[in-house]
């Protein structure tokens, strides 16, 4: 304990220290932005003077600051209004519900200007509930935006819905064939206006105008903002770099490490950043672009690790299992697709699981952390048989590479990447938006397994849970819950019960998990003496209340470094 006076102390409260033993303490004193005591409101009182802030928590409950460890802020943040129509669950819950969104924007905005739209859900969508091969079309949405381009993102970002105008704008035929991914075409080869998957998607999303550097500061000013509203004081963004110049309007790109700089040298980053590097096209990179991106790209090396930090590179593998863009080991059970494709270069199996392979090794021997997203259990193998070959090449050093998202991760598997200190990045509120709709897809054995957490904890591997917004709200509260009850957001059925984890499990998963994740478990993620002062206080105690009002806690306070940028 230092002898000096606390500059902010914390007394009367539940403070759930999320140290090794999980302990609880009831005071804690701060200086200079970092933890100086943990203990009860005694061990404090020695520590404040007249000079002290004093936060009474009158008997609240106070977390380690959450940490997001897996999304993308400046993304998230432009599919919210004004930027964007919100297109999620519960706004959106029908086609027609799409169509008078698109109606009423449409004679708002002049002819010519761009509808962007984020957050359909096709499994929340009334007419596609009992049917994963219906998607709104562009039929749908033709006949009330004559003159204006439309593109409507889904809640994964996998799928588009482009209109007519879009098409024409693009340049869309017939013949036109993409470099990965489907685009979908009706009886007589004419494209519908679904594209799935980045490299179908990106012949249209490079003629949608790109933000401007004002409308992705704002973007990301918005991000950090419902952030810390709830009690997020570090994140990881997991793709920005030149690989995300055009991705739907530039929300992935280089500029924004300019931005992310401005906002610290402005004490205007409210959490702290982990950023993943992307060094080629999103979700359709090649070994030949992450050579040249990571010869020639000036990834930093000169800012404060603890507010920006930027360990690693974003690789990808395949899509996901509700577009059938899962690379599984195994045939889905409906729509003609086989068991799914890479979204690798190669014509076969083989060479996209050589590709990737190949890939892994280069980043691996520049020194860089990997992450790649792989959810089809094929597409896993693959990534971990890579980090395993790569370590076994290049041993030593301490890289931490990991599975993003990990859906179909099998045991075997999970032995393996924990054997190599490796972890897996999952997203427990996903799981529940789309238990319902995947036995229709993959069957009902791999549908009640996918998204394994607690076969993950049990195998050793370092788990954390994300929201991956804007795939999801960045609401932990509600993530918390996912994992522990593992029930359906739409029916409230419980997929694959033997794979819930506890309270404390997923607690830890969204804090001193993260912090391993991103090399820093002595610094965050856990109250802790000498660790950065970031923690969320919340209104209800979230060890002792009913599984099924976890989502219902609120956020009261979000401190991050020992200053209060939240208060409810």
């Amino acid at each position: 304990m230092e002898n000096s006076a606390a500059d902010l102390v914390i007394v009367n409260g539940k403070v759930i220290t999320v140290n090794q033993n999980f302990e609880i303490a009831s005071a804690v004193a701060v200086k200079d932005g970092r933890i100086v005591a943990v203990g009860d409101n005694d061990d404090v009182k020695a520590l404040t003077t007249p000079a002290t802030e004093v936060i009474d928590l009158d008997g609240r409950t106070m977390l380690p600051g959450i940490n997001d460890s897996h999304m993308h802020a400046p993304f998230f943040g432009a599919t919210r209004p004004p930027l964007a129509l919100d297109m999620s669950f519960p706004h959106v819950q029908s086609i027609g519900d799409i169509v008078e969104a698109v109606r009423v924007k449409a004679a708002e905005v002049e002819p010519g200007e761009w509808i962007r739209g984020f957050g359909w859900d096709q499994g929340s969508l009334v007419e596609c509930k009992n049917d994963p091969s219906m998607f709104p079309r562009r039929s749908d949405i033709d006949p009330v935006s004559p003159d204006n381009p439309v593109i409507l993102t889904d809640f994964s970002g996998h799928t588009i819905l482009v209109n007519h105008k879009a098409l024409e704008i693009a340049g869309i035929t017939s013949d036109t064939e993409p470099p990965s991914g489907v685009i979908e075409r009706d009886a007589e080869g004419e494209a519908t206006g679904i594209f799935l998957e980045l490299g179908a998607q990106a012949l249209v999303t490079k003629f949608v105008p790109i933000l401007t550097r004002e409308e992705k500061k704002e973007a990301l000013l918005s991000a950090i903002g419902l952030l810390s509203a709830n009690g997020i004081t570090s994140f990881t963004d997991a793709a920005i770099g030149p690989g995300g110049e055009a991705y739907a309007y530039g929300v992935m790109s280089a500029e924004f490490i300019d931005i992310y700089r401005e906002l610290l040298d402005s004490d205007q980053l409210a959490a702290r950043a982990t950023i993943l590097i992307l060094l080629g096209d999103y979700g359709a990179l090649n070994y030949d672009d992450l050579k040249k991106g990571l010869e020639s790209f000036p990834i930093p090396r000169d800012t404060d690790p603890e507010w920006l930090n930027f360990p690693g590179i974003k690789l990808f593998a395949d899509g996901i299992p509700l577009t059938y863009t899962s690379w599984m080991n195994e045939d889905y059970i409906s729509g003609d697709v086989g068991h799914g494709v890479s979204v690798l270069p190669g014509k076969t199996d083989e060479e996209q699981r050589a590709n990737l392979i190949r890939m892994i090794k280069l980043v691996h021997n520049h020194g860089y952390q990997i992450a790649v997203h792989a959810t089809g259990d094929r597409a896993i193998d693959a990534t971990v048989d890579g980090y395993v070959e790569a370590l076994a090449e290049k041993p030593g050093g301490d890289p931490r590479h990991y599975v993003v998202h990990a859906d179909f991760i099998s045991p075997e598997t999970c032995q393996k990447l924990a054997g190599i200190k490796g972890g897996v990045a999952m997203q427990p509120t996903i799981e529940a938006m789309i238990s319902d709709f995947e036995p229709a897809v993959v069957g009902d054995e791999r549908a009640a397994y996918e998204w394994p957490m607690r076969t993950a904890i049990d195998s050793g591997l370092n788990l954390t849970s994300s929201s991956d917004a804007p795939i999801t709200v960045p609401n932990w509260r509600l993530g918390v819950e996912n994992a522990v009850l593992r029930e359906s957001l739409v029916s409230g059925t419980v997929s694959g019960p033997e794979e819930r984890i506890t309270v404390e499990e997923a607690i830890r998963s969204y804090t001193i998990n993260g912090a391993w994740q991103d090399h820093q478990e002595d610094v965050k993620g856990s109250i802790e003496v000498g660790k950065v002062a970031d923690f969320c206080v919340i209104d209800k105690d979230i060890l002792t209340v009913d599984p099924h009002e976890i989502k219902t806690i609120g956020v009261v306070k979000t401190i991050v470094g020992g200053k209060v940028v939240y208060e409810a």
